[in-house]
């Protein structure tokens, strides 16, 4: 039986990121990734470029270790979203993080993910099929959020580890309204 491949860590996305002056933080990225592979036009968009920021950036012009990643990152990504465990989780600031870098991170995440669908072709949630518009629509919101002073840090602790579950579920469920398995790239 095949495993699915790990996700590369946070840090290490975003210290390669970091290093080879990309812009676009881990969780963009893995949002942006994880919105084309979701679209329904996914597969003919160059997501690496969004990734990147560059315009017909050649590969020669990335370091090879970020390039890796990021096929990495593409690879994993794909595998936990089709896979039959419905295992995906948006790539976040761990817990050493302090909780406005999370919640940063995840509002990031959201952006990515609608840049990366949007770049794919979902150019209206209205438009979609089952929950998923409802869900590009909390996204949509999500992507939005800051922190809310009058809630304690516990409080807002607990409201991002539902809302990271809610992402982990509605991303899957966006992902099999838009690619059913016939048309899995």
């Amino acid at each position: 039986m095949e495993t699915t491949p790990d996700l590369p860590s946070y840090d290490e996305a975003a210290r390669l990121l970091h290093e080879a002056g990309i812009t676009t933080g881990a969780s963009e990225a893995h949002g942006i990734i994880t919105g084309v592979l979701s679209a329904p036009r996914g597969a003919g968009v160059a997501w690496q470029e969004l990734v990147l920021g560059r315009k017909g950036t050649k590969n020669s012009d990335v370091p090879e270790a970020l390039t890796q990643l990021l096929a990495a990152m593409h690879r994993s990504t794909y595998a936990h979203l089709s896979g039959v465990e419905c295992d995906f989780a948006p790539l976040l600031p761990g817990d050493d993080y302090s909780l406005a870098e999370q919640i940063e991170g995840l509002t990031d995440w959201c952006r990515g993910y609608l840049f990366g669908l949007h770049a794919g072709g979902v150019t209206e949630s209205a438009q979609l099929p089952g929950d998923a518009g409802e869900v590009v629509r909390d996204i949509t919101r999500l992507s939005e959020a800051e922190l809310d002073g009058a809630l304690a840090d516990e409080e807002e602790a607990r409201a991002l580890t539902e809302i990271v579950e809610y992402l982990r579920v509605g991303v899957q469920l966006v992902f099999e309204e838009l690619q059913p398995p016939a048309a899995r790239h």
